[in-house]
């Protein structure tokens, strides 16, 4: 993750995701690299935004999306959010693709599809900046073989990630450590939580 960055040019044959209509692929949001999780590997992935009309006539996966879209009548100006994935082996180019959809904007306590790390970030960043808090630091002691000082942070406040998150006034302390811990880091939700619990939050 501390690797990412932003790409302005799109690699992918859209033809190669099957179940999607190439209508899908009209609203196209950002793009990422970063390395994968086996050795060798590089992810692109891209992420597209659908209202739930075009999630109906474009996705095939329609009991999936009929539960996200009556999951989302809550909530205000809610979308679909498509991700193609594009994962190549720099050594021998061989290229594994998949796609996934997730209902948007994120709110605290949606926790993990898959698809939510970084808004789950970018909320327990901002609870840590409320309470005068140093987030990367926290993440470099949680995880000091995936992170360092050298490390650009800045993902943590990225715009689009923002956008795309319900980010509450005083965001719920209990709700971010939950949120992590569901996304499985666990040690981070624990740094996070003695420093809370040290300042008298939780």
């Amino acid at each position: 993750m501390n690797n990412m960055f932003d790409r302005e040019e799109n690699t992918m044959k859209l033809e190669d995701f099957h179940g999607i209509h190439q209508d899908a692929f009209a609203n196209r949001v950002k793009i990422r690299e970063y390395p994968g999780g086996i050795t060798h590997e590089t992810i692109i992935e891209t992420w597209y935004r659908l209202s739930f009309e075009d999630a109906r006539c474009f996705i095939d996966e329609k009991d999936w999306i009929e539960r996200k879209i009556e999951q989302g009548k809550t909530l205000q100006n809610p979308w679909i959010k498509l991700i193609t994935y594009e994962s190549t082996n720099t050594i021998t180019g061989t290229i594994r693709r998949h796609w996934s959809t997730s209902l948007r904007p994120y709110v605290q306590g949606y926790g993990c599809d898959g698809t939510t790390d970084l808004n789950i970030h970018a909320l327990a960043n901002r609870l840590a900046e409320q309470q005068g808090l140093d987030y990367p630091a926290l993440m470099i002691r949680a995880y000091p073989d995936d992170f360092s000082l050298a490390d650009d942070f800045q993902w943590l406040q990225d715009e689009d990630v923002l956008a795309e998150t319900v980010i509450p006034k005083a965001v719920n302390a209990d709700l971010a450590l939950k949120d992590l811990q569901d996304i499985n880091n666990y040690t981070l939700a624990m740094e996070l939580g003695i420093e809370l619990y040290n300042i008298g939050v939780i």
